[in-house]
């Protein structure tokens, strides 16, 4: 079981005050980010005692809902071990709920990426975490569907809806797990490579392109740069972004 620590106020709020403490995630499989104070009831939420259906012994299962109240485990005492173990079994109810709903919360319906403030939330934590371990580093690719109006307009809104998934799926096809997937706006979206050098993530990407033009005979217009010095989240994906519109400029000159 996680550390113990005793609450401080009693007049704050006894969830943010959880004796469970939650370490910062430091990767996309940890933990995707909420803003506080659900960001802590969240996270406690997810302690082993909570997402685990595993029987407890009387003590911990007193501990932990002790926790849940905000009070010491010597003022649940009085409790007898079948009443404890049902208030648990409602606690891991209500946590498997919260987390149910955190799920939705992040994730864009219609392709599975995580939404644009878990997104970016999520590469903080990996930029911060890459100057905490260090790594080979992490590409950020801010890509754009090509001519997606046109789909629109010709074959209509489900037809388009079908090309976004695919952008996803093609991007899922070729990056691992904890590579951070994200639809930034309408057919806007952004992948993070975790841990990776330039030259695997220019193969990364072009296979991504291949996949995604062999499967749905359009394009995407891509622009990629990796983290630097001083980077924040939201400046490497601006720089992203810049790359991917001086793509697009390369693209249209006339040639001379």
């Amino acid at each position: 079981m996680a550390p113990i620590r005793e609450t401080t106020s009693a007049s704050e709020n006894p969830m943010s005050e959880t004796p469970v403490p939650v370490p910062a995630p430091e990767t996309a499989r940890d933990q995707l980010s909420v803003d506080p104070p659900t960001r802590d009831f969240v996270g406690w939420t997810a302690q082993p005692e909570l997402a685990s259906g595993r029987r407890l012994s009387v003590e911990v299962t007193r501990k932990v809902l002790a926790t849940a109240l905000g009070l010491k485990p010597e003022d649940l005492a009085t409790l007898e071990p079948a009443r404890l173990r049902a208030a648990l079994d409602r606690l891991r109810e209500m946590a498997g709920y919260t987390r149910k709903l955190l799920e939705v919360a992040t994730t864009d319906d219609l392709t599975g990426a995580l939404r644009r403030s878990a997104g970016l939330a999520a590469l903080q934590r990996e930029i911060d975490r890459f100057r905490r371990v260090g790594g080979r580093g992490i590409a950020v690719m801010f890509l754009d569907v090509d001519s997606l109006k046109h789909v629109n307009d010709t074959d209509g809104h489900a037809a388009g809806d079908r090309v976004l998934v695919e952008v996803v799926s093609a991007i899922r096809q070729r990056v691992r797990s904890y590579d951070l997937v994200v639809r930034y706006g309408g057919d806007e979206f952004l992948c993070a490579l975790v841990d990776v050098g330039p030259e695997d993530a220019e193969r990364t990407l072009a296979d991504i392109r291949r996949q995604y033009t062999a499967t749905t005979g359009h394009s995407v217009s891509v622009g990629m740069t990796t983290v630097g010095e001083s980077d924040t989240a939201e400046s490497v994906v601006a720089r992203a972004d810049a790359a991917l519109y001086a793509e697009r400029r390369r693209i249209e000159q006339p040639h001379s």
